[in-house]
């Protein structure tokens, strides 16, 4: 597959403009709705969202690029494996910055009558002065509970959606159907808003774009 840069930036900014129209529009209602009928979907939601656990994969590749480094000694193979390797540690990574530095609070802040809602609940009622440190202070003590945007798992989904549809193509809408599910799990589950998935989605897939673009030689059966 190719990407050229004119096609990331329009997937960019689409994406942003969506996660801004969401956040105001469609964030607070889809999580109200999902939170009056959780019973309903939370069970499901939990079950779905194993398939955007990082660690199955980066623990398959691992043992993938072992297998292929030291026993059969297949350079190709091993590429591929380092390759989802590579893009589930970078994605997570670029995905773990924004979170904290975002500070979204999940939509348990809206839950019986909350009204945490917001991109940067953090920053309200601080200081300039005191901002940066009581920002981290924050997310550190209650680190589960201000990491919403982006979602880790839409991130971990949609960047093994690029991979495979990078290594087979001719899937590539079995593999978004796939990952759409993952993202939207994360909502069932009453962990996510809708702009969260969509976050989630473009971290995931331009990290793998990128890594795609380092390792591209390297790939080439």
């Amino acid at each position: 597959m190719a990407f050229s840069n004119k096609q990331l930036f329009y997937f960019i900014s689409i994406s942003l403009l969506f996660i801004i129209f969401s956040y105001f529009y469609l964030d607070a209602s889809i999580a109200h709705y999902f939170i009056t009928h959780k019973q309903q979907y939370l069970a499901l939601g939990n079950i779905l969202s194993i398939g955007g656990q990082s660690k199955w994969y980066i623990g398959i590749s691992i043992i993938g690029v072992l297998v292929y480094r030291f026993y059969k000694k297949n350079n190709l193979y091993l590429q591929r494996y380092l390759f989802v390797l590579y893009a589930n540690i970078f994605s997570a990574f670029v995905a773990l910055i924004i979170k904290i530095i975002i500070g979204r609070v999940r939509p348990w802040g809206i839950e019986n009558g909350g009204h945490q809602y917001g991109i940067f609940e953090l920053f309200s009622h601080i200081t300039p002065t005191l901002l940066k440190h009581h920002h981290l202070k924050e997310i550190i003590h209650q680190l589960n509970t201000y990491v919403s945007f982006p979602s880790g798992h839409a991130v971990t989904a949609f960047a093994m959606f690029t991979y495979m549809s990078i290594l087979f193509p001719r899937f590539r809408y079995i593999w978004l159907f796939i990952a759409l599910l993952v993202g939207i799990s994360r909502i069932f589950a009453d962990d996510h808003y809708l702009s969260d998935i969509v976050g989630g989605a473009m971290v995931g897939i331009i990290s793998t774009i990128f890594i795609y673009r380092l390792m591209k030689e390297k790939l080439q059966a």
